[in-house]
């Protein structure tokens, strides 16, 4: 269901006066997150989901408990739904607050603020000041940033100067998950006075490499004669000295949508997304298409000597697609790394990440290939290889952006995302920031558009560096 048609729905949480549930284990009551600013109310089998902060709250979702199925349950007292490798846990509240009460005083200065550019600055604020995980890695001082853009906003301030307000905040952190969305109209005529302001460069404009471009020359060089499936999203092949060779280009993108492999890159992608939104439970459904996919390619690569998994161009997606990909070179479940998420002044529980495996793994040498766009899930099947005796990492740092996007809404609509999640290491290693390094450093640079010339540039000079360093080793 799409954001705007979320926010229209007849709002039962906000009719709640208490808990009036007879039974200590009843779905039925208010529940609250515990971190991630959501408040749930449930009544015979009908729910609805609100954001939440200290001075808003927003509806965002409604629907009958039955759509979760046995990812939704109540032990100890505590609502846990299961999201793949997350657990999210929601304890008893007796009433929900003042600002949530349908026709109280809170609620209706709110929906009248809800187009107020100061009331919606406030609470992006106030989002980022409850969840945030990374101010000190950042070196972000909020409250220096409060003090610096507040005063820029007033009552009379416009939504496209608004937008270019709050872009710019945003901006400084320099966090790959931060964004923020706004209707095309407003990004549309901020971008065009942006580039009435650099109309005085007279530099022509340069042509930007695409990296689905760059994987797919790679892949034309290496596997001419090789598989490509799901819009090029995964492409194998065998390369000379039977070594198995596999581009996994995004951790999503790979579910059985029938969406025609034939459609351009952006005309798949606008298809699949709009398949996606009708789905109950995409996480299932990526797993299960990728699987039937990782069948075949398993049976066309299973007698290599040894296996390329080439994830350099992979900007990320589900992070369990890649953890999935991993169970079929391990043989053995083991915890492999944590994640907790902001809550106050401290986090959430714990939970501990278990890497899955397969029966009958391949157990020959994996060379996983990556680099500074290899991001987000990425990153967690990079993180959990690290506990994967198996695995050689070949490229340079990962970006380093771990945590999963906290979504959230504007009362005017808009949307933004942010890092509210600390991944670690069984060691305690966070690789925010900095990203995770390879075994083989190969001194990629970190700027996007030069990495991807770096390749195309090796390529016309004759060879991938990574692929044939991966092949360098195999011949040891």
């Amino acid at each position: 269901m799409k954001l705007a048609a979320l926010l229209l729905l007849p709002i039962l949480l906000l009719s709640c006066n208490g808990n009036d549930t007879s039974e200590a284990n009843s779905l039925d009551g208010v529940w609250e997150s515990v971190g991630y600013g959501r408040l749930v109310k449930i009544v015979d089998g009908q729910y609805v989901m609100a954001e939440v902060t200290k001075i808003s709250c927003i509806p965002i979702l409604d629907g009958d408990i039955s759509d979760f199925g046995e990812a939704l349950y109540v032990k100890n007292d505590t609502l846990t739904l299961e999201d793949g490798i997350n657990y999210y846990y929601f304890t008893r509240v007796e009433d929900a607050p003042a600002i949530c009460k349908k026709d109280s005083p809170e609620r209706t200065e709110a929906e009248q603020k809800a187009n107020d550019p100061e009331y919606n600055f406030e609470v992006l604020w106030h989002t980022f000041d409850e969840h945030y995980a990374y101010f000190e890695l950042r070196k972000i001082d909020w409250d220096s940033m409060y003090a610096h853009y507040r005063p820029k906003v007033n009552e009379n301030t416009t939504p496209v100067e608004l937008f270019g307000i709050m872009d710019e905040m945003l901006n400084a952190f320099n966090d790959g998950h931060i964004g923020l969305d706004v209707p095309d109209e407003i990004y549309e005529q901020a971008a065009a006075n942006s580039e009435e302001e650099e109309e005085a460069s007279q530099d022509p404009p340069v042509k930007r490499l695409r990296k689905y471009l760059v994987a797919k020359a790679v892949a034309e060089k290496y596997i001419p004669k090789g598989t490509a499936i799901k819009n090029n999203n995964l492409r194998w092949g065998i390369l000379d000295g039977n070594v198995g060779y596999v581009q996994l280009n995004q951790m999503m993108g790979l579910a059985d949508y029938g969406v025609s492999d034939t459609l351009s890159y952006r005309d798949y992608w606008m298809a699949y997304f709009e398949k996606g939104e009708e789905s109950l439970d995409s996480t299932s459904d990526e797993l299960e298409g990728f699987n039937d996919s990782l069948d075949q390619l398993m049976a066309g690569l299973d007698e290599t000597d040894a296996l390329i998994i080439d994830v350099r161009f992979n900007g990320g997606g589900k992070d369990e697609v890649g953890m999935e990909f991993l169970a079929r070179v391990n043989g053995e479940e083991k915890v492999t790394f944590t994640k907790k998420g902001r809550m106050g002044d401290g986090y959430t529980p714990t939970i501990k990440v278990v890497q899955p495996a397969v029966e009958n793994p391949y157990e020959k040498p994996v060379f996983l290939l990556i680099s500074t766009e290899s991001a987000s899930a990425t990153e967690i099947m990079t993180l959990s290889s690290l506990s994967l005796e198996n695995i050689t990492r070949i490229g340079s740092r990962t970006e380093g952006v771990f945590s999963d996007i906290l979504d959230r809404v504007l009362p005017n609509e808009w949307t933004f995302g942010l890092s509210s999640e600390v991944y670690e290491t069984l060691d305690g290693k966070n690789y925010e920031g900095p990203g995770i390094p390879p075994d083989i450093e190969l001194g990629y640079p970190r700027d996007t558009q030069l990495f991807l010339k770096e390749v195309m540039q090796s390529l016309e000079d004759g060879d991938d560096a990574a692929i044939e360093k991966a092949l360098e080793l195999i011949k040891e």
